[in-house]
């Protein structure tokens, strides 16, 4: 039962994903192959043996909705770098299922059978692999760093929380649909760190906009997390509305221990990709409401005794323009 539904996952996701490259026909019926363990573990160690020169293997920590697809196209342009945004297998879907409610053997099995597979397949040859997924920190940020060891960084990128909120509104993709439970997370899941989920599904929090602001948080507080339980990992904080700036980007790379220089990013700068307004099927709520149910949905969480690992606990209700960290930060 098991190989049938990791089986039912790599279909699935090959057909979600966004490299395309990957996830034709080709891919699909080779990812079947990987799931037998025997042959898993073969293309694992053929895999690393095609390594030997990879430096660096980087993910993103951050919620989506905050310029991947941007990021993707700058690592792009490093020389040696493979940069992929969400490659096959995402770890969405059925994994990311699997991760909210305790199924760690099935994660466990996806990661080695297939994600790590192609990775290192799809680095070979490379200095640096850079992938853009926020699945990352929902689903196989541990099992990453088991992998690739000393060898892993992530760049923690931070957009603020109304603007993320915001775009998963108007794309109907909050949790608790369909789409936001196969992409972003499930706010009913028993894994979550901020358990609100009856705050979210009453009268008092019905409005959707209030589940994209725990999706927010919960992601956060999850990377903050991360940082407690891997504090040797390099963790580089970046915030979106640096894309446009070269020289950020330049202390980004550096940061990171990758070699580039403005030449090969400077004609990248400027402009975020990836917006998908044509999707965006409401329209925004007004700044001013926005702000208003942010400090709410504050308010109500606090009153539960939780508190967020990046906000000042004094000021837990206080704008996020007041609470931003340092732009970049090991």
């Amino acid at each position: 039962m098991s190989s049938l539904r990791l089986r039912f996952v790599g279909s699935l996701q090959a057909e979600h994903s966004t490299d395309r490259a990957v996830a034709g026909d080709a891919g699909v019926l080779l990812s079947l192959l990987k799931h037998n363990r025997v042959v898993a573990a073969l293309a694992r160690r053929a895999a690393w043996a095609r390594n030997r020169g990879l430096e660096r293997v980087i993910f993103t920590a951050t919620t989506g909705r905050s310029g991947t697809t941007t990021l993707t196209r700058l690592f792009a342009a490093v020389p040696s770098c493979r940069s992929l945004h969400e490659p096959w297998p995402p770890m969405s879907g059925e994994v990311l299922h699997a991760a909210s409610y305790g199924d760690v053997r099935f994660v466990r099995r996806a990661f080695h059978r297939s994600k790590a597979v192609n990775i290192l397949r799809a680095a070979a040859g490379h200095r640096y692999y850079f992938e853009a997924n926020h699945c990352f920190v929902k689903t196989f940020a541990e099992l990453a760093a088991e992998e690739f060891g000393d060898r892993l960084a992530v760049v923690h990128l931070v957009r603020p929380a109304i603007e993320v909120a915001m775009s998963i509104f108007r794309l109907r993709e909050e949790p608790g649909t369909n789409v936001g439970n196969f992409w972003w997370l499930d706010h009913r899941a028993p894994s979550n760190l901020i358990q609100v989920a009856d705050l979210l599904d009453s009268d008092r929090l019905a409005h959707p906009f209030y589940k994209a602001l725990w999706y927010w948080h919960e992601v956060e507080a999850r990377i903050a997390a991360l940082r407690t339980r891997l504090p040797a990992l390099r963790m580089v904080r970046f915030e979106t509305a640096e894309l446009h700036d070269k020289d950020k980007v330049l202390r980004l790379f550096a940061a990171l221990g990758i070699a580039c220089d403005a030449a090969q990013i400077e004609p990248l700068i400027g402009g975020i990709l990836n917006q998908r307004e044509e999707q965006k099927c409401l329209s925004p709520l007004p700044l001013a409401q926005a702000e208003s149910m942010l400090l709410r949905f504050h308010d109500a969480v606090s009153r539960r005794g939780i508190e967020f690992p990046h906000f000042p606990s004094s000021k837990p209700w206080a704008r996020e323009r007041e609470l931003r960290e340092p732009a970049v930060s090991a």
